[in-house]
C-alpha cells in the first residue's frame, strides 16, 4: 500500500459521498460537520501541492544510519544540539513535502543492527508512516504525522508541531509548540480511544515521540540529495496509470487526478550499499569483540610457571592462545590489513 494514496482516496470519497455528523470536541464544544469537511479538503489540497517522496526500506534504513552518525546511538549521551544544528542547516526543496516509508521494515532493520529490541507483536503494529512538512509560513515550520493501521485505514495527525523560525528562516528547536487538531481529536474520542485523561496523555506523548524522533529522517534525505553523490537514486513516476487517470476524469473525480499526480521513489545507490555493508560488518566485529573477552584474539603467550594452591609448579611452554582474527572484514572497520 501507499499511504498518501489511501489518504487521498478516503478523504476524496468522503467529500463526494459523506455528510459527517457534528461531534463533541476536546474542549466540550461541538465540532461541526462543515469543519470536518474543511479538514478533509485541506489535507487533500496540501497533498496535491506537496512534493511526494516514497522511500524504499533500504533507503529509510540508510538515512536512519546517517542520523545515528550525527545523533549517536540511543545509549550514547550526545547533546541534542548536535542533531538540531545539523537539521537546522538543511534546505528543504519545496514549501510542502510528503515523506513516506515502511515503519515496520525500518524497525526490523534497527533490531538487526542492535539498536533496539521489538517483539513480533510490536512489529506487527507498525505500518506505513508519512510526514507532511509545511514550510510555507515565514515564521514557522509545521510537521504532521500520519500512520497506517491497515491497507485501507490510517490515523490522522491529532497534533501538529510548529517550530518557530529565526530571522534567517532556519528552524529554532528551542521554540516549538503543539497545535491540537480539533476534528481529529474529536474523531478519536468518538472511537473511544481517548476515554480518560490518562489515555489522552499517553496517546499524545507517544505521538509526539514518534513525530519528533522520526521526522529527522526527512531532513537526512534532503541533505543526502543535496550532496549529489551516488548514495541515493531518485525516480519520478506517475501515481496513477493512464487507465486509472482516464477513469477518474470520466466520473468527474478531479480531486483524484489533482492529488495523485506523481511521486519520487528513493532507493539506495552504490555508495549507500557500501555504507550499509560496512556498517553491518562493523556491528559483527563489535559483537565478536564483546565475545572475545572469553575467547581473545589469537596471540602468543610467553613461557611461564603456573603455581597451584597445593604447591605444585608447572612449567608452561610458549604457545598461541585465542582465535585467529577474521581477515575478511572491511579494512575501514579494523584498520589496514596486517601481514605475518
Amino acid at each position: 500500500m501507499i499511504l498518501y494514496k489511501t489518504i487521498a482516496l478516503k478523504f476524496g470519497h468522503y467529500l463526494d459521498n459523506e455528510q459527517p455528523e457534528n461531534m463533541r470536541g476536546p474542549d466540550g464544544q461541538l465540532v461541526l460537520s462543515e469543519e470536518i469537511r474543511q479538514h478533509w479538503q485541506s489535507v487533500l489540497s496540501d497533498l496535491a501541492s506537496a512534493r511526494i517522496y516514497l522511500l524504499d526500506h533500504n533507503a529509510a534504513s540508510y538515512l536512519d544510519s546517517l542520523r545515528m552518525d550525527v545523533q549517536g546511538m540511543p545509549w550514547e549521551d550526545r547533546p541534542e544540539c548536535d542533531i538540531q544544528g545539523y537539521v537546522r542547516d538543511v534546505d528543504l526543496p519545496r514549501d510542502l513535502i510528503w515523506i513516506e516509508y515502511d515503519d515496520r521494515k525500518l524497525w526490523e532493520d534497527r533490531v538487526e543492527r542492535g539498536i533496539t529490541t521489538q517483539s513480533e507483536e510490536e512489529l506487527s503494529n507498525r505500518h506505513q508512516r508519512g510526514f507532511l512538512i509545511d514550510n510555507r509560513s515565514p515564521d514557522k515550520l509545521s510537521v504532521r504525522l500520519f500512520s497506517a493501521v491497515i491497507d485501507t485505514m490510517f490515523f490522522d495527525a491529532p497534533l501538529v508541531i510548529e517550530i518557530s523560525k529565526t530571522q534567517d528562516g532556519r528552524p529554532d528547536f528551542d521554540s516549538a509548540n503543539w497545535r491540537p487538531q480539533r476534528t481529529v481529536i474529536a474523531g478519536l474520542m468518538r472511537l473511544g480511544l481517548l476515554a480518560s485523561e490518562v489515555s489522552v496523555r499517553e496517546y499524545f506523548d507517544e505521538h509526539k515521540g514518534h513525530l519528533t524522533y522520526e521526522m529527522v529522517i526527512g531532513f537526512m534525505l534532503f541533505a543526502a540529495l543535496a550532496a549529489r553523490e551516488d548514495d541515493l537514486l531518485s525516480q519520478e513516476v506517475a501515481s496513477l496509470s493512464t487507465s486509472q487517470a482516464k477513469t477518474a476524469r470520466k466520473f468527474g473525480k478531479t480531486w483524484m487526478t489533482e492529488t495523485l499526480k506523481s511521486h519520487v521513489t528513493i532507493r539506495i545507490g552504490p555508495a549507500a550499499e557500501r555504507h550499509m555493508t560496512e556498517q553491518k560488518a562493523r556491528l559483527r566485529f563489535q559483537e565478536a569483540q564483546a565475545v572475545s573477552r572469553a575467547t581473545p584474539t589469537e596471540h602468543w603467550v610467553v613461557e611461564h610457571e603456573r603455581r597451584y594452591l597445593n604447591g605444585k609448579v608447572v612449567r608452561v611452554r610458549a604457545h598461541k592462545r585465542g582465535q585467529s582474527a577474521n581477515r575478511d572484514l572491511p579494512t575501514r572497520v579494523v584498520g589496514p590489513r596486517m601481514h605475518d
